[in-house]
């Protein structure tokens, strides 16, 4: 059997012309590139609207969301309003397997981009199409982002209590849902090339996407006919021993579901005889004595801190954690163990940037990027003269702006 580390990478070989911006296109090629893809990310002469904002220490002209998602990719820059650009365009795609964009729809149609021009210089291509609500439908040429998505799809009246309700996500899942979605269906579509030899063309709706996350939600409502509503910090489940807990130093995540857990919930804080309780020895029973149940497990819990409540109830087999701000879980030995962070050395700065891996190990490994991130139009010379651009064309194009 092949040693892991020597394998090709699963996309080695595949070339991805990225016309993406800001988030969810981008996260999507950043998967693909993380996999092994040769992914060319093709800018507005300014670049990517994401490289603005906060600036990473250290390297004023790095942003912490560009960093996010764009690692591992080269960089060109392209004006694909003018005219002269058309040739290029051509020429990329004709040595290109995945063309991924995230206009809103009918914008790549009007650029020459979109799918029925693109397949015309590459026949077997894999195109992907990312937007806020799809390319068919009523609300298919409205723009959106992650919030608005948020909003439309009903989690924002999930999240919360009733009385705090309508909450936002904090980070834009949604956004990098749809990435994750995109990568899928890229590496599907991917398959499907190769069997058939045909252009594939997935299309990827954030909305879409967000629906298929609050699957069991949407379930319960499509064939129960159950109203979801706010619930703040009880569980899905409704069980009343799940939920968020105060104890002695902090508050501590519990979710005891199913009875067995119920079962050694109570062992492992010596309270077994509370199952003897004719109020809380039946599970629909003790759902209609939730208020009591809650209000003894809550003084039970306050007698020790968090975080060996965390250990004792793990080590039971009962799904407990204490809660965590984003720095805290970051610094825990298993994140870093697991290679969820991987680190990158920024060849002009020196500085090493920390940067998501994909959310699984291939093989036993963690996959992190093999280049940094590129600069403003890094690779443009390179890329075209690949395309079969002269030295001449390419600074042609560079004096009218094109590039």
């Amino acid at each position: 059997m092949t040693d892991a580390a020597n394998r090709p990478m699963p996309l080695a070989g595949i070339r991805v012309l990225d016309f993406t911006t800001v988030l969810a296109g981008p996260y999507c090629t950043y998967q693909l590139a993380l996999l092994g893809a040769d992914v060319i990310k093709v800018e507005r002469p300014g670049g990517d609207w994401a490289r603005g904002g906060a600036a990473v220490p250290g390297v004023p002209d790095l942003s912490a969301q560009f960093t996010a998602q764009n690692a591992s990719k080269r960089a060109i820059t392209l004006d694909l309003h003018a005219p002269e650009s058309a040739d290029v365009i051509q020429r990329l795609i004709a040595r290109t397997d995945v063309l991924v964009e995230n206009f809103t729809p009918g914008v790549a149609d009007r650029l020459g981009i979109g799918f029925e021009a693109a397949r015309q210089h590459r026949p077997d291509l894999v195109y992907c199409a990312i937007s806020g609500y799809g390319q068919t439908g009523e609300f298919s040429r409205r723009p959106a982002y992650d919030h608005v998505i948020q909003a439309m799809s009903g989690v924002t009246m999930l999240n919360g209590t009733a009385q705090t309700v309508p909450n936002r996500i904090g980070p834009p899942m949604f956004d990098y849902l749809a990435g994750i979605y995109g990568a899928f269906s890229v590496v599907s579509a991917l398959r499907e090339r190769d069997r058939t030899g045909e252009a594939q063309c997935v299309d990827v709706a954030m909305l879409d996407a967000a629906l298929c996350a609050m699957a069991s939600t949407v379930s319960g409502w499509t064939n129960a006919q159950m109203a979801p509503k706010a619930q703040g910090n009880t569980a899905a489940s409704g069980s009343p021993a799940s939920g968020i807990f105060p104890t002695q130093d902090g508050l501590l995540s519990l979710a005891a579901n199913q009875e067995h857990q119920v079962r050694r919930l109570c062992a492992v804080l010596g309270h077994e005889a509370w199952l003897q309780d004719p109020r809380f020895a039946d599970p629909q029973i003790r759902r209609e004595h939730a208020a009591e149940f809650g209000a003894s497990l809550r003084e039970a819990l306050l007698t020790r801190d968090a975080l060996s409540w965390e250990r004792a109830l793990s080590d039971a087999h009962v799904p407990a954690a204490r809660v965590r701000a984003l720095p805290d879980v970051l610094a825990e030995p298993h994140v870093a163990e697991r290679g969820v962070v991987q680190t990158v050395q920024d060849a002009m700065s020196g500085v090493a940037l920390r940067v998501p891996s994909v959310g699984f190990r291939w093989n036993g490994q963690a996959l992190g990027p093999e280049r940094a991130l590129p600069r403003v139009g890094e690779h443009t010379a390179a890329v075209l003269a690949e395309a079969g651009l002269t030295p001449g064309q390419i600074d042609a194009l560079k004096a009218q702006g094109v590039v």
